[in-house]
C-alpha cells in the first residue's frame, strides 16, 4: 500500500453532521464536517490514551471531541481544549500534543482525502468533465466493500483480454474474437492511456439499451480508458452505439485499500443518451452487471496478500498484459520515492503494541513530539525484481 496520494474516502452524503470512522490503507480515520460543511481527516486514534475520535462528538467551533476525556482537536491536527482543565492551554497541560490532519478535497460527490506527507509532490485528482456537462447525466454515486486486495481489485477490471471471457464482450470481424484488436497505449507519469476500436458483439437483449444499433448487429466502436494514480483511478468510455454514433457510456471507478485484503469500491457513471430519468436505474444495473462480474474474479483471486512488487505468482506475456505492467511500472516510481508501506515491519511493529499512523504534512513541518509513530515505509531508491 501506498501513501502520499489522493483516495475516495467515503461519499459525500455519507458524511452529515456526526463523526464518521473510515479505515484506510491499514489505519482508522474520522471525517467531519466543520460548521461551514469543510470535510475534515483526521487520524482516529486519541494520542492521550487511544480513545476513537469517531465515536465523539463535533463542536460549534470545528473541533471533535475525544468520547473518553474531553481532549479536543480542530481540522489542523491541533488540541484546542482539554475539557478537565479548560481554563488552561493545552500546550501549557501536554505541552506539543496534536493529531495527524490530513489534506481533503470534496469533488464529484466524494470526499478525497490526501493520506501522505508530501502533498506537494501528488499526483492530481482526476478530471471528471462529465459531471459539469448538461450533456451527460450520471447515476448516484456508488460504493461497495470487495474482498480482496486492491491490485486484484484493480486488475480485474483493467485489461483487454479478460472482456470476451468475463463479460462476453467478443471482439468481432477478426479471425480470433477473443483476441484484443490492435490498441495504443501511452505512459505517463501517474498512469497510463488506452485507446482501441474494436467491432464488438450486439447489445445485449432487454430493455432500452438494446434500441441503440440498428438491427443489433455488430459494429466498430472507440473504446477509451484511462488510469491515474490518484484515487487508484479507472476510467472508461464507450461510444456504444458505433463509431460516430455519439452515443457515449462513461465509468469512473476509485478503489481505496481499506487494508492489505480487503477494498472500497467507489463508482459513478454517465450516459449521454436515453436521459430520461426514469431510466436511470437501467443504466446503473447495465453497469454493476460488469462489476459483479469482475468482483467474482477478484474475490476468488489468489494469494489473498498481493506482492508488494510486480506479482512473482504469474506470467505476463509482452503484449496482452502491457497495461498491467504499466501498473505496475507507476507503483515502482511510488515505491523508489519512499511511499510504499513496508507491511513486514509494521506488523513487527505492531506485535510490539504500538500503533503507527499515517504521516501528515503537519507531521512533516513539526516532526517532534508525536506519541503516534509513524507506518514505516520502504526506503527511496528501493525496487524489486520483475515478474516473470
Amino acid at each position: 500500500m501506498f501513501t502520499n496520494v489522493w483516495y475516495v474516502a467515503a461519499r459525500s452524503e455519507d458524511l452529515n453532521a456526526k463523526p464518521l470512522q473510515v479505515r484506510m490503507l491499514g489505519c482508522d480515520f474520522v471525517l467531519y464536517r466543520e460548521p461551514d460543511g469543510k470535510a475534515v481527516c483526521l487520524s482516529n486514534v486519541c494520542p492521550h490514551r487511544g480513545g476513537s475520535l469517531a465515536n465523539g462528538k463535533c463542536k460549534d467551533d470545528g473541533s471533535i471531541a475525544c468520547p473518553y476525556h474531553a481532549w479536543s482537536f480542530n481540522g489542523e491536527g491541533k488540541c484546542t481544549q482539554i475539557a478537565s482543565r479548560r481554563d488552561e492551554d493545552p500546550q501549557d497541560v501536554a505541552p506539543g500534543v496534536k493529531i495527524d490532519a490530513y489534506p481533503t478535497e470534496e469533488k464529484y460527490g466524494f470526499i478525497w482525502a490526501f493520506l501522505g506527507d508530501e502533498p506537494e509532490s501528488a499526483a492530481p485528482i482526476i478530471e471528471m468533465p462529465e459531471h459539469d456537462d448538461d450533456d451527460f447525466r450520471s447515476t448516484t454515486t456508488y460504493t461497495e466493500v470487495w474482498e480482496t486486495n486492491y491490485h486484484w481489485a484493480k486488475f480485474s477490471n483493467l485489461d483487454l483480454v479478460h472482456l470476451p471471457v468475463v463479460h462476453g464482450i467478443k471482439f468481432q470481424n477478426q479471425d480470433n474474437p477473443d483476441a484484443p484488436p490492435p490498441f495504443e497505449l501511452t505512459e505517463r507519469d501517474d498512469g497510463f492511456d488506452l485507446v482501441y476500436y474494436p467491432s464488438t458483439s450486439r447489445i445485449r437483449k432487454g430493455g432500452e439499451w438494446e434500441k441503440l444499433r440498428e438491427g443489433g448487429e455488430a459494429k466498430k466502436v472507440e473504446s477509451r480508458m484511462k488510469f491515474r494514480v490518484a484515487g487508484i483511478s479507472l476510467y472508461g468510455k464507450v461510444e456504444i452505439g458505433g463509431v460516430g454514433s455519439g452515443m457515449h457510456n462513461v465509468f469512473y471507478e476509485f478503489s481505496t485499500p481499506i487494508d492489505e485484503q480487503t477494498t472500497a469500491m467507489h463508482y459513478i457513471f454517465f450516459r449521454n443518451f436515453m436521459l430520461d430519468p426514469e431510466l436511470d436505474k437501467e443504466h446503473l444495473k447495465r453497469n454493476l452487471m460488469q462489476v459483479r462480474q469482475d468482483k467474482a474474479i477478484a474475490e476468488a483471486q489468489q494469494p489473498r496478500t498481493a506482492p508488494v512488487g510486480p506479482d512473482p505468482n504469474g506470467y505476463y506475456t509482452y503484449d496482452e498484459d502491457s497495461e498491467i505492467e504499466l501498473y505496475w511500472n507507476a507503483m515502482a516510481r511510488m515505491r523508489e520515492r519512499g511511499w510504499q508501506i513496508d507491511r513486514k515491519a509494521w506488523a513487527a511493529a505492531l506485535a510490539d503494541g504500538r500503533y503507527r499512523a499515517i504521516p501528515s504534512p503537519v507531521r512533516k513541518k513539526d516532526p517532534k513530539g508525536w506519541v503516534h509513530e509513524e507506518v514505516p515505509r520502504y526506503a527511496k531508491g528501493t525496487t524489486f525484481a520483475a515478474a516473470a
